[in-house]
């Protein structure tokens, strides 16, 4: 894995994971309007983010055709980022830092971790190996592509 790769591909997950973001939210705010329980609001907004992240990050940021047999695998991504983030959050609160703060700042520093997992999903363990969860295809033209760098 070449470096030259890994900073437009890291610039695209951030890309993507900020416009997942607020789809996400959007979704959560709708249906907290429309009646639905915080609860139920947020795991209906979950669900759809994680199905937003593999389309996004397969087809935009490792320039993959997903194949939609690997959705179903895709959630297992989430889950360890998912505990990683909770350690975080904890930790840093048992630190002493107030809650709203903790929050952002453990899914900022999750994001190095998030990105490694969604590359091996994505891509294999190498550059050139396959993953089974998509088909190759040229990366997109984007203001994050490697010419620029």
């Amino acid at each position: 894995m070449s470096s030259g790769t890994v900073r437009p591909e890291l610039l695209r997950f951030i890309l993507v994971g900020a416009l997942n973001t607020l789809a996400t939210s959007v979704l959560y705010w709708g249906l907290l309007a429309a009646g639905l329980s915080p609860a139920s609001s947020f795991a209906a907004a979950f669900v759809s983010g994680i199905g937003l992240a593999w389309w996004m990050n397969g087809r935009f940021t490792f320039a993959t055709r997903p194949q939609r047999a690997s959705l179903a695998l895709y959630p297992l991504v989430y889950l360890p980022s998912w505990a990683v983030g909770q350690w975080l959050l904890a930790s840093l609160i048992g630190m002493g830092l107030a809650a709203w703060l903790a929050g952002p700042l453990a899914s900022l520093l999750v994001v190095p971790f998030s990105f490694g997992l969604n590359r091996l999903f994505f891509r294999g363990r190498t550059q050139g190996a396959s993953s089974g969860a998509e088909a190759r295809q040229s990366p997109p033209a984007s203001p994050f592509s490697d010419a620029d760098s």
